[in-house]
């Protein structure tokens, strides 16, 4: 576990220099705290919303100075068991339908592009996995911006999210969700 104790460290870090470079100090004077659902929140700056996620060897971070946002970011060429019992606990039914009626060689590209839709949300709302992911519905799964929705509807949260998929990161797909009244800018 090592190296996944490396990339946490590294995407903090990214997240501490991201949060710096904007706030016109140094990453070592960022301070990043964790709500009691797991949440990363910067206390010095509370209208401001940040995200990370990593694995493989890569690590994104994300900061929007004005409200929320989530990334979540997964290697393609990973392994996964019994896709169909994943499919079945984290897939709405009729994202169940879309998948099972694709080729076999494509529902796992499919799946992850719909996993980082719903964990980048999930995220977004300082929910994480404390929220069945079911609870959130990922349209247009292949196309950027694509959008998602509350499946069942949660109070307060904000009920459709849009989904900016970032494809040129090799064997991995990566997405970003902002609240869908907000505009997503890449930079």
């Amino acid at each position: 576990m090592p190296a996944v104790r490396a990339s946490y460290v590294a995407a903090r870090d990214v997240l501490r220099s991201l949060v710096a470079e904007w706030a016109g100090t140094l990453p070592s004077e960022v301070r990043l705290e964790r709500t009691p659902l797991g949440a990363l929140y910067l206390p010095d700056y509370p209208l401001a919303g940040c995200s990370l996620s990593h694995t493989s060897g890569v690590v994104m971070a994300t900061l929007r100075p004005n409200g929320p946002v989530g990334v979540d970011v997964e290697t393609i060429s990973r392994p996964i068991g019994d896709l169909g019992a994943l499919v079945g606990m984290a897939c709405t039914e009729s994202e169940q339908l879309f998948l099972a009626a694709l080729p076999s060689d494509l529902r796992h590209r499919h799946f992850l592009t719909m996993w980082t839709g719903k964990e980048a949300v999930l995220k977004g709302l300082g929910l994480g996995l404390s929220v069945d992911p079911r609870d959130v519905a990922v349209h247009q799964v292949e196309q950027s911006p694509s959008s998602a929705r509350w499946h069942r509807p949660r109070p307060g949260a904000a009920d459709r999210w849009l989904l900016e998929r970032i494809y040129d990161i090799p064997d991995h797909i990566a997405t970003v969700a902002v609240p869908q009244c907000e505009t997503l800018h890449r930079g």
